[in-house]
């Protein structure tokens, strides 16, 4: 078996020029090492994209050198394969006479490094095209296989013409050379790459099976660990891990990369081989429980014999306490010894187990803000199964799915040994995800335990998204995984953005509310201000009212006072002595009065005060000399003053 799938590899490889191991693994074990299906596949998969067109052009014949010699435009990478099988042998054949009218087909070759364009007339064939090729390249139109032919299934033979191909006028195209050996560029150049570079490049390790003188040809990239080169030689020759021995690792350490395992670059020898003890073919066997175990496709994969032997006996020899007690009454607690038991049995490097009910752990990962919610793995242990200790030990615990299970899922534990814990267990599935789940787990074997149920939640539901049986291998288990993280993710990043335009939303509504209140508020104290302004306007209007009826009676009354003091006017035939003044006010008007010779000056300004001149604010100006008689002695008469018999006086303010 192991022979038959390093034939089918090698072939699969030279077809496809895939020369990565675990993606040529990855193609062949879909579809069942079905070597025909698998090239199918993987090259309807890689054919480029033709670009469409939809009216075919007529063009002239164009001129060729040597028989159409193309021209080499640019530079891009494809990576060739090592073997070809004789099948993909191509034919070489003549074209046969153009038509009167052709179309001239432009194709657009990828080969390693080079990209060739080519001018063909529609009539010529496949074989043309390679031989065109050939001259170009300098490579045997017998190693080619050309790719890319659209919906040309299979590929075509050299002696078909271009034109029963259907192609469009512009065409995309990649070349494979199995069987031509290949020198990177850092080879040529006689440079080693640095680490970085190592990183992203490829190895080819030269693995031979000392006990079957058997060799592997795996290619592999620098950043894939020994590991992985360990579990892709134990998919090839079903012996596991544990049980290989190499030589030739300059440092053997699983975990360290190819890059930085001090391996040579671009290629490396390696020797493997197996213990004294172990069969070179793996026989079935039976373990403790009576279950016969073989390396058929029901039982666990990438795991030989030896594996479930060593833990079966493992597991006789121990008297473990049951993961969870049948009698347990708090959950909490029971979870906390699942723990402490689980990690007696496998080890300090497993999940960690959320210790709470099934209900708290649903809210763990599903409640909260959307970015803080995970997956929830639901373990469901059985001791009456013989894969049990397998699953746990070479899966569960390997470290990692521990740390993918630990960034990605909060994980629940529960052992279903007990038929008491198993229905407790169904009860609370029946509330938390309905009866389709709680009937897919109560209908399953005994021999499918352990279990793995993968649940998220989907718009508001919560559903199982996947079922993991205890049969599963670790590739496919972190397959699954994967898988359900990245479906987990693109329905996370909607409600993401969901809760971002929500939060946006709330945002800018209590921004508006904030922006009303304020506004609201402003308002009010305007509204406040104004009031408490007219109030205030209204104060004083009504102040200075008061201070005009005040002024206005006190003028009123000083008036009163000011007539009674005045002497009444003597007349013009008075025969005492008497002047007659003549007073200009500010606003030009003339006030004549006679007043007695022998009356005092204050006479005149008693007379002045009736007519509003007061002589607080205005006063009493002689023309000349100039004199303020306001500023005199109030009881000097007219005469002593000089104003008599008549006399002008002006009023000014002060």
């Amino acid at each position: 078996m192991a022979a038959n799938r390093e034939e089918i590899l090698a072939d699969f490889q030279a077809c496809t020029g895939i020369e990565n191991f675990e993606e040529c693994l990855a193609h062949l074990e879909q579809n069942q090492w079905d070597l025909q299906r698998a090239v199918v596949s993987v090259m309807g998969a890689q054919e480029p994209e033709s670009v469409p067109d939809s009216m075919p052009e007529e063009l002239p014949q164009a001129p060729t050198v040597q028989g159409l010699m193309p021209s080499v435009v640019q530079f891009s990478g494809v990576t060739p394969c090592t073997s070809v099988p004789r099948a993909f042998e191509p034919h070489r054949s003549r074209s046969p006479p153009p038509p009167s009218r052709v179309r001239m087909l432009e194709f657009n070759i990828t080969y390693q490094d080079t990209n060739t364009e080519l001018v063909v007339e529609d009539f010529r064939t496949v074989g043309t095209v390679k031989e065109l090729l050939s001259a170009s390249l300098n490579i045997p139109a017998e190693k080619m296989m050309i790719g890319g032919w659209g919906h040309a299934k299979p590929a075509p033979s050299d002696s078909e013409i271009l034109s029963t191909l259907e192609l469009p006028l512009k065409n995309r195209l990649y070349v494979l050379t199995p069987g031509v050996p290949t020198t990177s560029t850092d080879q040529a150049n006689g440079q080693e790459p640095s680490y970085s570079e190592k990183l992203t490049r490829s190895f080819e390790l030269i693995i031979t099976d000392t006990d079957l003188s058997q060799e592997y040809r795996l290619r592999y990239e620098g950043c894939k660990t020994i590991l992985n080169v360990k579990q892709g030689i134990s998919a090839l020759t079903n012996v596991s891990v544990r049980h290989q021995q190499w030589r030739g690792w300059p440092d053997e350490s699983d975990s360290l990369t190819l890059a930085a395992s001090g391996i040579s670059f671009p290629n490396h020898n390696l020797f493997f081989c197996r213990p004294q003890n172990h069969n070179k073919t793996d026989q079935p066997t039976t373990s403790r429980e009576g279950v016969s175990i073989s390396d058929s496709e029901d039982d666990v994969p990438e795991m030989d014999i030896d594996d479930t032997t060593i833990f079966s006996n493992e597991y006789s020899s121990r008297k473990f306490e049951p993961l969870l007690p049948a009698d347990i009454e708090n959950e909490t607690d029971g979870l906390i010894q699942f723990s402490h038991e689980f990690s007696s049995r496998y080890g300090e490097t497993h999940p960690q187990f959320y210790m709470g009910p099934l209900e708290d752990a649903v809210r763990e990962a599903f409640s909260g803000a959307a970015i803080e919610r995970k997956l929830l793995a639901i373990y469901i242990h059985s001791d009456k199964s013989v894969q049990s200790n397998v699953f746990c030990s070479q899966l569960l615990c390997a470290e990692s799915i521990v740390n993918f299970l630990t960034q990605n899922f909060v994980t629940w534990a529960w052992d279903v040994t007990a038929e008491e814990n198993k229905e407790r267990l169904l009860s609370t599935c029946t509330k938390l995800f309905g009866s389709v789940t709680t009937a897919t787990v109560r209908n399953l074997n005994q021999d499918k335990f352990p279990l793995l149920l993968i649940v998220m939640r989907i718009r508001s539901n919560t559903e199982v998204f996947s079922v993991l049986q205890g049969n599963t291998g670790i590739d496919e288990m972190m397959t699954s995984l994967i898988h359900a993280v990245d479906m987990f993710t693109e329905q996370r990043q909607t409600e993401i953005e969901q809760e971002n335009d929500r939060r946006a939303a709330e945002q800018l509504k209590q921004e508006q509310d904030a922006a009303y209140q304020a506004s609201l508020m402003a308002d009010r104290a305007k509204e406040q201000e104004r009031i408490k302004q007219e109030k205030e306007d209204q104060r004083l209007k009504e102040q200075e009212e008061q201070e005009i009826r005040e002024r206005e009676a006190e003028q009123k009354a000083l008036l009163q006072s000011l007539e009674q003091q005045l002497a009444n006017e003597p007349s013009e035939d008075c025969p005492d002595p008497m002047t007659t003044l003549r007073m200009r006010v500010p606003s030009g008007d003339m006030l004549t009065r006679r007043f007695l010779a022998d009356q005092p000056i204050r006479m005149v300004m008693v007379y002045l005060g009736t007519k509003g001149y007061h002589t607080e604010e205005y006063k009493v100006l002689t023309t000349f000399p100039k004199k303020d008689l306001t500023l005199l002695d109030s009881t000097e008469t007219l005469k002593g003053l000089g104003l008599c018999p008549q006399e002008t006086l002006f009023i000014e303010e002060r």
